[in-house]
């Protein structure tokens, strides 16, 4: 495993970590910051398993820790989305497998969980929007909470990685379902508010299918693309023609180009396509 002392290392790994050191008792809770908190509950960690104490989750102490918990490690794992996923939903959608690749590749970075969680993104934004959709006064509820409601999209509100929970949280203490809705979740971030278009009943179930496993992130996503349309077709029309600038404004939106969505979305399909003929 990465040496995750040195500032350099992948966010799942220190997730990993933590979610070990979490269920083991000497982590409170899983944030993916390698701080001062993470770094003592190596240290404790490490003093009880009588390794030498420094701090670092090197070889020797993720061997203890996958020794102690093995289940775990397999818990993790089974949350993964195969090969096979992709190509049974990609037949499913007439679709060919390299497309789904493609956009599983730009879209999610690689995974869909932080451990055992779904990846989230809370949009402060929506909440604000749902909440007046629920005939309340978003602004009158602010004062306190400006870091989860506020009317206009804000990256600088965003915590990233597994911190993203906390500020759900706090959401669902003024309104659960409204704040489960203003959440995007798993491989595609798709927004929960979308639950009932796409035949998940209330957002509770959506949520608990994105808890499941990543086949269910990309089940999901092939309800969306199914529904979703832009100058009449839908999603699936534009990936089945790799029209990806198309494809790109309906699902990234107008700032698709800034991005270069569409240069990323092209570019992962030749990579996909290149690895099948390998």
């Amino acid at each position: 495993m990465t040496d995750v002392s040195k500032g350099v290392q992948p966010k799942r790994d220190i997730v990993l970590l933590e979610v070990y050191l979490h269920a083991l008792g000497y982590l409170p809770h899983v944030d993916g910051r390698m701080d001062e908190a993470t770094r003592a509950a190596v240290r404790a960690f490490q003093k009880a398993q009588g390794l030498v104490v420094d701090g670092v989750a090197g070889e020797k102490t993720w061997t203890k820790l996958f020794a102690l918990r093995p289940d775990l490690l397999q818990a993790v794992a089974q949350k993964w989305l195969s090969q096979s996923d992709i190509e049974d939903v990609a037949k499913a959608n007439a679709l060919p497998a390299a497309t789904v690749r493609a956009v599983y590749k730009v879209e999610s970075g690689g995974t869909g969980f932080w451990g055992l969680r779904p990846k989230i993104l809370f949009e402060g934004h929506v909440f604000w929007q749902r909440l007046a959709k629920r005939g309340m006064d978003p602004a009158r509820l602010a004062a306190g909470r400006e870091d989860v409601l506020y009317p206009k999209w804000d990256r600088t509100k965003y915590v990233g990685g597994p911190g993203e929970y906390a500020r759900l949280e706090k959401a669902r203490a003024i309104d659960p379902s409204a704040a489960l809705e203003s959440a995007s979740w798993g491989l595609f971030q798709i927004l929960g508010y979308h639950a009932a278009d796409l035949g998940y009943g209330q957002v509770e179930r959506f949520v608990e299918e994105m808890g499941a496993n990543e086949r269910s992130h990309l089940e999901a996503f092939a309800r969306f693309i199914a529904k979703r349309t832009f100058e009449g077709q839908t999603l699936v029309h534009w990936l089945r023609e790799r029209d990806w600038r198309r494809f790109a404004r309906a699902y990234n939106g107008p700032g698709y180009a800034k991005n270069k969505y569409d240069v990323k979305l092209k570019e992962a399909y030749a990579a996909a396509v290149a690895a099948q003929s390998a």
